[in-house]
């Protein structure tokens, strides 16, 4: 990220800039790492669940019913070994990256499901060395029923924390058979994590700015142990909720009365992708989706039209690599005049082209 690294030029790191910046991507997750077995024709690795398998190295068909994990592939080299893909949500935001990363994505078979299991003539029909599903469960309905009738290994993922992005980059690395380029994932997303976190951990105490982050449901925020509340800290806000004298404040996610929202009284809103709300009905005390913005009007960050979202569901997800990119997006709404010499699309651009040799926004191969 150039222009942000113009900026920190000159300036050292400071010790609490890389913790946080690190911590966040590079900590420990206690689960085993990716080895490779004596043969070099299987790895041994533990999902997100705890399960152990054996999965193929550079497996040619590599089905994916999660996209966060095809994303993480498609950054470490494996966009000609995916076979079939699950149904993609809000996928207008989302094709044409496909398109740039995956010449062949157009014509990749769609697994979707059948009464809320996975349709498994279809999954077969791709004829999978490896399916990738999200589960906190072993021994779930989909990840039984593909073993047992098709005897593929299955692994779940489970994102809880920013921590858990390593890991699966680098499984994700050990199954395409280039561990190197895992770690050069994970570096460049804590690189570039550290780079505003220079930045934002300069910030004084007093004048970072508190923030309520609002889910799909507008009662519903982020707790002060979340990935949501990861990234308001390190652009350099202050979850909300962190006033709040409650010990639920701790859940990843915490259900509001407006009674509290308005004690709590947070100098911004900040929200999750919402195809229904915008920041303007919050501002304008609209009446939509059910919900009457009108008792909103109290809050200060109404009445100083301090409310934001996080407006492309592709670009923004922060359970991804993009994890820099919705850091940054929200540093610079919440503390515009320490980023304001960043230009949002340049950065994007480089980044992008990094990560997955596509330019931003046109996704066009980079070279």
């Amino acid at each position: 990220m150039s222009s942000i690294r113009n900026l920190v030029r000159g300036r050292s790191r400071s010790g609490v800039a890389l913790a946080l910046a690190l911590g966040l991507v590079a900590g420990g997750t206690g689960v085993v790492a990716a080895q490779e077995d004596a043969t070099g024709d299987t790895v041994s690795l533990t999902d997100f669940r705890g399960k152990i398998l054996e999965a193929p190295v550079g497996a040619e068909n590599v089905v994916f019913l999660v996209e966060n994990a095809m994303n993480t592939f498609y950054a470490v080299g494996g966009a000609d070994n995916v076979s079939g893909i699950g149904t993609l949500w809000q996928p207008d935001y989302k094709v044409d990256f496909f398109d740039g990363v995956d010449p062949d994505f157009a014509e990749t078979p769609l697994v979707s499901t059948d009464e809320g299991s996975v349709d498994l003539e279809a999954l077969a029909a791709t004829d999978p060395d490896l399916v990738v599903l999200w589960s906190a469960d072993i021994d779930d309905k989909d990840t039984t029923a593909i073993e047992s009738s098709l005897g593929i290994p299955v692994y779940g993922v489970f994102l809880t924390s920013f921590d858990d992005l390593t890991k699966l980059t680098q499984d994700m690395a050990a199954i395409v058979g280039d561990p190197a380029r895992g770690e050069e994932v994970v570096a460049q997303v804590a690189s570039a994590m550290a780079d505003i976190t220079t930045i934002s951990s300069a910030i004084p105490q007093e004048q970072r700015p508190t923030v309520y982050w609002m889910w799909g449901d507008p009662f519903r925020t982020a707790g002060t142990v979340s990935t949501a509340n990861d990234l308001i800290t390190a652009a350099g806000g202050i979850n909300v909720i962190e006033t709040w004298d409650d010990a639920a404040k701790t859940d990843e996610a915490v259900q509001l009365p407006m009674e509290t929202i308005a004690a709590l009284d947070p100098e911004v809103i900040y929200m999750w992708f919402n195809p229904d709300v915008e920041p303007q009905d919050v501002i304008d005390g609209n009446q939509v989706a059910g919900i009457d913005f009108s008792t909103w009007s109290g809050l200060s960050a109404v009445q100083n039209e301090r409310v934001y979202e996080l407006d492309d569901p592709f670009l923004y997800d922060f359970m991804t690599g993009r994890q820099p990119i919705a850091t940054l997006k929200i540093a610079k709404d919440i503390n515009p005049e320490a980023f304001a010499d960043v230009d949002l699309d340049v950065e994007y651009d480089e980044f992008f082209q990094a990560m997955w040799g596509v330019s931003y926004p046109d996704y066009q191969p980079a070279g």
